[in-house]
């Protein structure tokens, strides 16, 4: 149970991060440009933070309080962006050595998702017009 608290805890503190970090980035950026900055600072930095907290966790590996672990890397960054979840994925198929998993993961994460999201898109368009 105190798990789960911990990863409730970290999850809303990141999806506030998050919410604060893209709108501070999407409005110096704004004016440039249509690209959304906002979240493409959150999932660079988010994956960034992800490799910093695994390497801690594996540099103290039996010093390092699982419950710590759950907290940043489920709650906090999973709240902040799952796209830190996906490069943490992506890097341990590739460091274990296993790149045509690693690279099938990659591709088919990002392509199935985007599909997955015109197909919801078009769907409730159908099933509410």
């Amino acid at each position: 149970m105190t798990n789960l608290i911990l990863i409730a805890i970290g999850g809303a503190l990141g999806s506030v991060a998050r919410y604060l970090s893209s709108e501070a980035i999407t409005k110096l950026n704004h004016s440039l440009t249509n690209f959304p900055w906002g979240t493409f600072f959150v999932n660079v930095a988010g994956s960034m933070f992800a490799g910093i907290i695994y390497y801690f966790i594996i540099k103290n590996f039996d010093n390092f309080d699982p419950r710590l672990k759950n907290f940043l890397l489920i709650g906090f960054l999973g709240g902040f962006t799952t796209f830190s979840s996906f490069s943490l994925d992506f890097f341990r198929l590739a460091t274990a050595g296993q790149y045509p998993q690693a690279a099938i993961y990659a591709i088919s994460s990002v392509v199935i998702s985007i599909v997955a999201l015109f197909f919801g898109f078009h769907l409730m368009k159908l099933i509410c017009n």
